[in-house]
Protein backbone atom coordinates (compact mmCIF):
# COMPACT_ATOMS: atom_id res chain seq x y z
CA UNK A 1 0.00 0.00 0.00
CA UNK A 2 1.39 3.42 -1.18
CA UNK A 3 0.93 6.52 1.16
CA UNK A 4 -2.59 7.37 1.43
CA UNK A 5 -3.82 10.87 2.36
CA UNK A 6 -6.23 9.12 5.27
CA UNK A 7 -6.46 5.65 7.27
CA UNK A 8 -8.77 4.64 8.94
CA UNK A 9 -8.36 1.68 11.45
CA UNK A 10 -12.06 -0.37 11.43
CA UNK A 11 -13.89 -1.18 8.90
CA UNK A 12 -17.98 -0.95 10.38
CA UNK A 13 -20.38 1.39 9.57
CA UNK A 14 -18.54 4.18 11.04
CA UNK A 15 -15.33 3.55 9.43
CA UNK A 16 -16.87 2.70 6.07
CA UNK A 17 -18.96 5.54 5.84
CA UNK A 18 -16.27 8.39 7.03
CA UNK A 19 -14.06 6.75 4.26
CA UNK A 20 -16.86 7.13 1.50
CA UNK A 21 -17.35 10.63 2.75
CA UNK A 22 -13.70 11.57 2.85
CA UNK A 23 -13.36 9.75 -1.17
CA UNK A 24 -16.17 11.95 -1.88
CA UNK A 25 -13.98 14.52 -0.89
CA UNK A 26 -10.80 13.96 -3.15
CA UNK A 27 -8.97 12.05 0.05
CA UNK A 28 -6.80 8.97 -1.28
CA UNK A 29 -7.92 6.73 1.27
CA UNK A 30 -7.64 3.26 3.06
CA UNK A 31 -9.49 0.74 5.49
CA UNK A 32 -8.00 -1.62 7.40
CA UNK A 33 -10.08 -3.90 8.88
CA UNK A 34 -9.28 -7.04 10.83
CA UNK A 35 -11.87 -8.98 10.14
CA UNK A 36 -13.85 -8.22 7.08
CA UNK A 37 -15.89 -5.35 6.25
CA UNK A 38 -18.72 -4.67 9.17
CA UNK A 39 -18.38 -8.45 10.59
CA UNK A 40 -18.84 -6.81 14.43
CA UNK A 41 -21.47 -4.61 15.74
CA UNK A 42 -22.61 -3.20 12.59
CA UNK A 43 -24.01 -6.39 11.42
CA UNK A 44 -24.95 -7.40 14.72
CA UNK A 45 -27.45 -4.65 15.31
CA UNK A 46 -31.18 -4.80 14.94
CA UNK A 47 -30.88 -1.60 12.31
CA UNK A 48 -33.71 0.84 14.30
CA UNK A 49 -33.40 4.73 13.46
CA UNK A 50 -34.67 5.34 16.57
CA UNK A 51 -34.41 8.84 17.04
CA UNK A 52 -37.43 9.49 19.24
CA UNK A 53 -37.94 6.45 20.71
CA UNK A 54 -34.20 6.01 21.90
CA UNK A 55 -33.92 9.70 23.12
CA UNK A 56 -33.45 10.47 27.06
CA UNK A 57 -33.83 14.01 26.45
CA UNK A 58 -33.35 17.25 24.99
CA UNK A 59 -29.68 18.53 23.95
CA UNK A 60 -26.23 18.00 22.40
CA UNK A 61 -27.07 13.96 21.53
CA UNK A 62 -30.16 14.55 20.68
CA UNK A 63 -29.60 16.87 17.83
CA UNK A 64 -26.61 15.03 16.95
CA UNK A 65 -29.22 11.99 16.00
CA UNK A 66 -31.73 14.21 14.20
CA UNK A 67 -29.02 15.58 12.07
CA UNK A 68 -28.15 11.88 11.22
CA UNK A 69 -31.71 10.95 10.60
CA UNK A 70 -32.10 13.96 7.96
CA UNK A 71 -28.93 12.86 6.74
CA UNK A 72 -29.60 9.18 5.73
CA UNK A 73 -31.33 9.61 2.16
CA UNK A 74 -28.34 11.21 1.12
CA UNK A 75 -26.20 7.79 2.48
CA UNK A 76 -28.59 5.35 0.86
CA UNK A 77 -28.66 6.89 -2.20
CA UNK A 78 -25.23 6.66 -2.78
CA UNK A 79 -24.44 3.29 -1.47
CA UNK A 80 -27.46 2.12 -3.26
CA UNK A 81 -26.59 3.46 -6.61
CA UNK A 82 -22.70 2.54 -6.42
CA UNK A 83 -23.40 -1.08 -4.93
CA UNK A 84 -27.26 -1.74 -7.06
CA UNK A 85 -28.38 -3.34 -3.05
CA UNK A 86 -31.34 -1.69 -1.48
CA UNK A 87 -30.79 -1.72 1.87
CA UNK A 88 -34.19 -1.87 2.78
CA UNK A 89 -35.09 1.13 4.64
CA UNK A 90 -38.35 1.63 6.36
CA UNK A 91 -40.56 4.45 7.81
CA UNK A 92 -43.42 2.58 9.71
CA UNK A 93 -42.57 3.86 13.01
CA UNK A 94 -41.96 2.43 16.32
CA UNK A 95 -44.72 1.21 19.18
CA UNK A 96 -43.67 1.70 23.02
CA UNK A 97 -46.31 -0.12 25.07
CA UNK A 98 -47.10 -0.05 28.01
CA UNK A 99 -48.20 -3.18 30.57
CA UNK A 100 -49.48 -1.55 33.21
CA UNK A 101 -50.20 1.99 34.96
CA UNK A 102 -46.31 2.74 36.00
CA UNK A 103 -45.14 1.77 32.62
CA UNK A 104 -47.49 3.96 30.89
CA UNK A 105 -46.93 6.84 33.27
CA UNK A 106 -43.79 7.18 32.75
CA UNK A 107 -44.14 7.03 28.64
CA UNK A 108 -46.04 9.64 29.00
CA UNK A 109 -43.52 11.90 31.22
CA UNK A 110 -40.77 10.98 29.25
CA UNK A 111 -42.58 12.00 25.68
CA UNK A 112 -44.06 15.15 27.11
CA UNK A 113 -41.28 17.10 26.03
CA UNK A 114 -41.17 15.78 22.53
CA UNK A 115 -44.68 16.59 22.36
CA UNK A 116 -43.96 20.15 23.47
CA UNK A 117 -41.18 20.41 21.13
CA UNK A 118 -43.65 19.63 17.86
CA UNK A 119 -42.78 16.29 17.58
CA UNK A 120 -45.58 13.69 16.55
CA UNK A 121 -46.19 11.31 19.16
CA UNK A 122 -49.44 9.51 19.19
CA UNK A 123 -50.87 8.67 22.62
CA UNK A 124 -52.92 5.41 21.75
CA UNK A 125 -55.67 3.66 24.32
CA UNK A 126 -55.41 -0.24 24.71
CA UNK A 127 -58.37 -0.36 22.15
CA UNK A 128 -56.49 2.11 19.95
CA UNK A 129 -53.05 -0.15 19.81
CA UNK A 130 -55.36 -3.40 19.10
CA UNK A 131 -56.22 -1.80 16.13
CA UNK A 132 -53.55 -0.78 14.92
CA UNK A 133 -51.27 -3.74 15.76
CA UNK A 134 -54.15 -6.15 16.47
CA UNK A 135 -51.36 -8.87 17.63
CA UNK A 136 -49.94 -6.82 20.63
CA UNK A 137 -50.80 -9.07 24.11
CA UNK A 138 -54.38 -8.08 25.72
CA UNK A 139 -52.63 -7.01 28.47
CA UNK A 140 -50.82 -4.02 27.45
CA UNK A 141 -52.94 -1.10 28.71
CA UNK A 142 -51.73 1.76 26.01
CA UNK A 143 -48.44 2.55 24.13
CA UNK A 144 -46.88 5.71 22.08
CA UNK A 145 -47.24 5.86 18.63
CA UNK A 146 -43.31 7.51 16.93
CA UNK A 147 -44.06 7.63 13.26
CA UNK A 148 -40.69 9.72 12.90
CA UNK A 149 -38.72 6.36 13.61
CA UNK A 150 -37.51 4.40 10.92
CA UNK A 151 -34.94 1.14 10.45
CA UNK A 152 -32.69 -0.35 7.56
CA UNK A 153 -31.40 -3.69 7.08
CA UNK A 154 -28.12 -3.53 8.48
CA UNK A 155 -26.51 -6.72 7.44
CA UNK A 156 -28.00 -5.05 3.88
CA UNK A 157 -26.84 -1.82 4.37
CA UNK A 158 -23.39 -3.18 5.23
CA UNK A 159 -22.86 -5.55 1.95
CA UNK A 160 -23.85 -2.22 0.19
CA UNK A 161 -21.51 -0.04 1.92
CA UNK A 162 -18.63 -2.83 1.43
CA UNK A 163 -19.60 -2.97 -2.65
CA UNK A 164 -19.42 0.60 -2.35
CA UNK A 165 -16.51 1.56 -1.05
CA UNK A 166 -14.53 -0.36 -3.32
CA UNK A 167 -16.78 1.00 -6.62
CA UNK A 168 -15.49 4.50 -5.35
CA UNK A 169 -11.72 3.76 -5.07
CA UNK A 170 -10.95 3.31 -1.48
CA UNK A 171 -8.44 0.63 -0.64
CA UNK A 172 -9.52 -2.20 1.97
CA UNK A 173 -7.43 -4.23 3.84
CA UNK A 174 -9.17 -7.06 5.81
CA UNK A 175 -7.74 -9.52 7.72
CA UNK A 176 -4.84 -7.82 9.47
CA UNK A 177 -4.63 -6.19 12.63
CA UNK A 178 -3.05 -3.39 13.57
CA UNK A 179 -0.12 -3.04 16.24
CA UNK A 180 0.29 0.22 16.36
CA UNK A 181 0.71 4.23 15.85
CA UNK A 182 3.23 4.84 13.22
CA UNK A 183 4.90 8.39 15.24
CA UNK A 184 6.46 10.78 13.73
CA UNK A 185 7.53 13.48 16.87
CA UNK A 186 4.28 13.76 18.63
CA UNK A 187 2.73 13.41 15.04
CA UNK A 188 0.55 10.63 14.14
CA UNK A 189 2.29 9.85 10.24
CA UNK A 190 0.05 6.41 9.52
CA UNK A 191 0.11 2.99 11.87
CA UNK A 192 2.11 -0.43 11.38
CA UNK A 193 -0.17 -3.39 10.51
CA UNK A 194 1.50 -6.73 11.13
CA UNK A 195 4.40 -5.42 11.14
CA UNK A 196 4.51 -3.25 8.09
CA UNK A 197 4.59 0.49 8.50
CA UNK A 198 1.93 2.10 6.39
CA UNK A 199 2.26 6.08 6.02
CA UNK A 200 -0.53 8.79 5.57
CA UNK A 201 -1.38 12.05 6.74
CA UNK A 202 -4.33 11.14 8.97
CA UNK A 203 -5.30 8.79 11.02
CA UNK A 204 -8.55 7.85 11.88
CA UNK A 205 -9.52 5.63 14.73
CA UNK A 206 -12.84 3.94 14.42
CA UNK A 207 -12.58 0.44 15.63
CA UNK A 208 -15.40 0.06 18.00
CA UNK A 209 -15.04 -1.43 21.35
CA UNK A 210 -11.45 -2.30 20.00
CA UNK A 211 -10.49 1.46 20.47
CA UNK A 212 -9.81 2.00 23.63
CA UNK A 213 -6.28 0.61 23.87
CA UNK A 214 -5.11 -0.30 20.39
CA UNK A 215 -3.36 2.76 20.69
CA UNK A 216 -2.11 2.93 24.42
CA UNK A 217 1.58 2.74 23.34
CA UNK A 218 1.55 6.25 21.42
CA UNK A 219 -0.23 7.58 24.82
CA UNK A 220 -3.66 7.16 24.19
CA UNK A 221 -5.90 5.54 26.46
CA UNK A 222 -9.65 6.30 26.29
CA UNK A 223 -12.94 4.54 28.44
CA UNK A 224 -14.44 2.28 25.57
CA UNK A 225 -15.49 -1.12 26.57
CA UNK A 226 -17.41 -3.21 25.45
CA UNK A 227 -21.01 -4.25 25.86
CA UNK A 228 -22.55 -7.47 24.92
CA UNK A 229 -26.09 -7.79 23.09
CA UNK A 230 -27.46 -11.15 22.39
CA UNK A 231 -30.20 -11.21 19.84
CA UNK A 232 -32.25 -13.68 17.93
CA UNK A 233 -34.22 -13.88 15.19
CA UNK A 234 -37.93 -15.83 14.19
CA UNK A 235 -39.28 -16.28 11.03
CA UNK A 236 -42.95 -16.88 9.65
CA UNK A 237 -45.31 -17.23 6.80
CA UNK A 238 -46.28 -13.36 7.13
CA UNK A 239 -44.92 -11.04 9.53
CA UNK A 240 -47.73 -10.77 12.56
CA UNK A 241 -46.99 -6.59 12.97
CA UNK A 242 -45.27 -3.95 11.28
CA UNK A 243 -44.08 -1.60 13.11
CA UNK A 244 -40.68 -1.77 15.53
CA UNK A 245 -42.51 -2.82 19.15
CA UNK A 246 -40.76 -1.83 22.57
CA UNK A 247 -41.58 -2.79 25.95
CA UNK A 248 -39.45 -2.88 28.73
CA UNK A 249 -38.13 -5.74 28.41
CA UNK A 250 -37.23 -6.42 24.84
CA UNK A 251 -37.64 -4.86 20.88
CA UNK A 252 -38.88 -6.71 18.35
CA UNK A 253 -38.61 -5.58 14.95
CA UNK A 254 -39.80 -7.07 11.77
CA UNK A 255 -37.91 -7.47 8.33
CA UNK A 256 -39.05 -7.90 4.31
CA UNK A 257 -38.23 -11.22 5.10
CA UNK A 258 -40.66 -12.10 7.47
CA UNK A 259 -38.40 -12.61 9.90
CA UNK A 260 -38.70 -10.35 13.24
CA UNK A 261 -35.06 -9.54 15.11
CA UNK A 262 -35.77 -9.58 18.49
CA UNK A 263 -33.23 -7.76 21.40
CA UNK A 264 -31.68 -7.58 23.45
CA UNK A 265 -29.41 -7.43 26.49
CA UNK A 266 -26.72 -5.31 27.52
CA UNK A 267 -24.05 -7.37 29.40
CA UNK A 268 -20.24 -6.31 30.27
CA UNK A 269 -18.63 -9.47 30.39
CA UNK A 270 -15.44 -8.16 28.67
CA UNK A 271 -14.52 -9.73 24.67
CA UNK A 272 -16.68 -12.69 25.42
CA UNK A 273 -18.87 -12.66 22.63
CA UNK A 274 -21.41 -15.70 22.92
CA UNK A 275 -24.61 -16.05 23.40
CA UNK A 276 -26.28 -17.52 26.98
CA UNK A 277 -29.58 -19.91 27.42
CA UNK A 278 -30.31 -17.71 30.02
CA UNK A 279 -29.98 -14.16 27.84
CA UNK A 280 -32.16 -16.15 24.96
CA UNK A 281 -34.45 -17.26 27.17
CA UNK A 282 -35.19 -14.02 28.83
CA UNK A 283 -35.67 -12.50 25.64
CA UNK A 284 -37.96 -15.00 24.19
CA UNK A 285 -40.36 -15.15 26.96
CA UNK A 286 -40.74 -11.09 26.80
CA UNK A 287 -40.90 -11.03 23.11
CA UNK A 288 -43.83 -13.68 23.46
CA UNK A 289 -45.18 -11.87 26.80
CA UNK A 290 -45.24 -8.71 24.13
CA UNK A 291 -47.01 -10.59 21.22
CA UNK A 292 -47.80 -14.41 21.86
CA UNK A 293 -47.93 -15.07 18.17
CA UNK A 294 -43.91 -15.28 18.41
CA UNK A 295 -44.32 -18.55 19.98
CA UNK A 296 -45.70 -20.11 17.03
CA UNK A 297 -42.68 -18.62 14.36
CA UNK A 298 -39.53 -20.98 13.47
CA UNK A 299 -36.23 -19.77 15.41
CA UNK A 300 -33.60 -19.54 13.00
CA UNK A 301 -30.91 -17.32 14.19
CA UNK A 302 -29.32 -16.86 17.34
CA UNK A 303 -26.00 -14.13 18.08
CA UNK A 304 -24.35 -11.78 19.63
CA UNK A 305 -22.32 -8.24 19.10
CA UNK A 306 -20.07 -6.03 21.17
CA UNK A 307 -21.12 -2.30 21.14
CA UNK A 308 -18.29 -0.11 22.11
CA UNK A 309 -20.27 1.96 25.56
CA UNK A 310 -18.34 4.73 27.23
CA UNK A 311 -18.88 5.66 30.55
CA UNK A 312 -21.70 8.29 30.21
CA UNK A 313 -22.59 6.14 26.68
CA UNK A 314 -22.15 9.10 24.45
CA UNK A 315 -19.38 8.97 21.33
CA UNK A 316 -16.10 9.81 21.33
CA UNK A 317 -15.80 12.21 18.21
CA UNK A 318 -13.09 14.44 17.46
CA UNK A 319 -9.06 15.32 17.63
CA UNK A 320 -7.19 12.86 20.39
CA UNK A 321 -4.42 15.10 21.53
CA UNK A 322 -2.01 13.06 19.46
CA UNK A 323 -1.36 15.27 16.26
CA UNK A 324 -3.44 14.03 13.27
CA UNK A 325 -4.97 11.17 14.79
CA UNK A 326 -9.47 11.90 15.05
CA UNK A 327 -11.39 9.68 16.71
CA UNK A 328 -14.73 8.12 15.84
CA UNK A 329 -15.88 5.67 18.55
CA UNK A 330 -18.02 4.67 21.40
CA UNK A 331 -21.30 5.34 19.75
CA UNK A 332 -22.39 2.18 22.03
CA UNK A 333 -25.97 1.70 20.73
CA UNK A 334 -26.56 4.38 18.30
CA UNK A 335 -23.90 3.73 15.58
CA UNK A 336 -26.03 2.88 12.49
CA UNK A 337 -28.13 6.03 13.62
CA UNK A 338 -25.17 8.23 13.62
CA UNK A 339 -23.14 6.80 10.60
CA UNK A 340 -23.80 9.74 8.47
CA UNK A 341 -23.16 12.54 10.68
CA UNK A 342 -20.39 11.06 12.22
CA UNK A 343 -18.87 11.05 8.95
CA UNK A 344 -19.72 14.32 8.01
CA UNK A 345 -17.98 15.82 11.15
CA UNK A 346 -15.31 13.96 11.09
CA UNK A 347 -14.87 15.39 7.61
CA UNK A 348 -14.97 18.74 8.93
CA UNK A 349 -12.48 18.14 11.43
CA UNK A 350 -10.11 16.69 8.39
CA UNK A 351 -11.11 19.79 6.31
CA UNK A 352 -10.86 22.63 8.31
CA UNK A 353 -8.98 24.38 11.00
CA UNK A 354 -11.26 24.59 13.82
CA UNK A 355 -13.08 21.68 15.29
CA UNK A 356 -16.87 21.72 14.69
CA UNK A 357 -18.43 23.63 17.67
CA UNK A 358 -21.05 20.33 17.86
CA UNK A 359 -18.37 18.25 18.62
CA UNK A 360 -18.01 19.96 22.16
CA UNK A 361 -19.98 17.80 24.12
CA UNK A 362 -18.46 14.48 22.45
CA UNK A 363 -14.44 15.72 22.74
CA UNK A 364 -12.27 12.79 24.40
CA UNK A 365 -11.30 15.63 26.89
CA UNK A 366 -13.97 15.69 28.43
CA UNK A 367 -12.71 12.25 30.73
CA UNK A 368 -9.81 13.95 31.85
CA UNK A 369 -11.62 17.89 32.54
CA UNK A 370 -14.21 16.07 34.72
CA UNK A 371 -17.10 17.16 32.36
CA UNK A 372 -18.48 13.84 31.39
CA UNK A 373 -22.05 13.99 32.91
CA UNK A 374 -24.51 11.12 33.25
CA UNK A 375 -27.48 10.36 30.72
CA UNK A 376 -31.21 10.56 32.71
CA UNK A 377 -33.24 6.94 32.67
CA UNK A 378 -34.84 5.68 29.73
CA UNK A 379 -38.29 4.17 30.34
CA UNK A 380 -37.39 2.07 27.55
CA UNK A 381 -34.18 1.66 26.71
CA UNK A 382 -32.97 1.22 29.96
CA UNK A 383 -35.20 -1.39 31.69
CA UNK A 384 -33.49 -4.03 30.45
CA UNK A 385 -30.95 -6.53 32.62
CA UNK A 386 -28.36 -4.43 32.59
CA UNK A 387 -24.32 -4.97 34.72
CA UNK A 388 -22.80 -1.83 35.09
CA UNK A 389 -18.85 -1.88 33.47
CA UNK A 390 -16.13 -2.54 35.83
CA UNK A 391 -14.72 0.58 37.13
Amino acid sequence: MGSKDAIIVGGGIIGCSIALRLSDAGFKTAIIERGTIGCEASRAAAGMLSLQAGAYGPGPFFDLCMRSLHLYPRLLQQVSELSGIDPEYQDNGTICVAADQTELAELDRWSEWQIKAGFAIDKLSAQDLRAVEPSVSEHAIGALKIPGDHQIENRRLMDALNLAIRRAGIEVIEGRSVDSLLMSGRRAAGVVSSGEAMSSGIVILAAGCWSGSLFAGAGLKMPVVPARGQMLAVKGDRLPFAHVIHSGDCYLVPRRSNRVVIGSTVEYTGYHKAMTAAGLQTLLQAAIQLVPAIGALELVESWAGLRPDTPDHLPILGPSGIDNLILATGHFRNGILLAPITAELILKCVTEESIPPELAQFSPGRFTSGTAGQRPKHPVADVESVSEPAS
